[in-house]
């Protein structure tokens, strides 16, 4: 009973104290809440259960930065220094995040890890901390493997449509890939937006090129092996689909031949 009582105490304190700490340093916040008592562990999310919801929001908040922070510490590989640090300005503010692309890119200008940073920036205004230019961003996606290529070209051409490019402009931007034979069938969807481009730019060589590679990737495996199994699923699906439609039509007409021969 007296344990009990005891522990109530503590978990009443360290409600407190998370208060308390809310309006200080997220470090010593994390510190309390993870307080053990004795053999028993204080439940964070018991304590957190506790608050008021717009002060529950900012305390798990500022659990997740002092978080974010030990992990950037530990981190051991540029690349994971460059996810966590991402993840770690997210969550503290956009301006943060601005702020930490465009030390990003000045410090790992060659890491693929960076393609959020430099993507963020592909035509950014004169007012942005840093402006990535479409050759400097196709220069960088050559330092990408094949998955990560085709991702950064799908998030190169959303962010120019974003930035509000011309339909040349935005079919200049992927001309590259007439120059190499596509990796996978993914690459479908961006072919057929470029031979798109060039129909509305009146040029048929390029269109009519993009064509042939959009034709090209259908005989590709997808890169992501989800969505291949899924495209497999589908096409089972539909043999299966022709397969009754085409036993039940046989059976219509052998039905029909019976009835005639009677």
């Amino acid at each position: 009973m007296d344990r009990q009582k005891n522990n109530k105490k503590i978990v009443l304190l360290i409600g407190v104290a998370v208060i308390f700490c809310y309006f200080f340093s997220e470090v010593v916040l994390r510190q309390f809440v993870l307080h053990r008592a004795g053999t028993q562990s204080i439940s964070l999310s018991s304590i957190l259960g506790k608050l008021p919801p717009g002060i529950r929001d900012e305390v798990t908040r500022r659990i997740t930065i002092a978080e974010l922070k030990d992990d950037l510490k530990a981190a051991k590989t540029i690349g994971e220094k460059i996810r966590i640090s991402i993840n770690l300005a997210m969550t503290i503010s956009p301006e943060e995040l601005q702020k930490n692309y465009a030390e990003i890119i000045e410090k790992y200008p060659k890491q693929p890890e960076s393609l959020p940073a430099f993507t963020n920036f592909l035509m950014a205004p004169k007012t942005a901390l840093k402006s990535i230019s479409v050759s400097q961003y196709q220069d960088f996606i050559k330092l990408l493997n094949k998955e990560e290529r085709f991702w950064a070209w799908s998030a190169g051409l959303s962010k120019l449509k974003m930035r509000k490019l011309s339909n040349k402009e935005l079919m200049n931007f992927l001309l590259p890939l007439l120059n190499v034979k596509p990796t996978g069938r993914e690459y479908q969807q961006i072919y057929t937006e470029l031979s798109e481009l060039a129909f509305e730019e009146k040029n048929e060589g390029i269109e009519l090129k993009a064509k042939k590679f959009a034709e090209l990737c259908e005989t590709l495996p997808y890169f992501d092996e989800v969505l291949e199994k899924r495209e497999k699923a589908r096409k089972l699906a539909k043999a299966k689909k022709l397969a009754k439609a085409k036993a039940a039509k046989l059976s219509k007409e052998k039905n029909k031949s019976i009835k005639r021969d009677k």
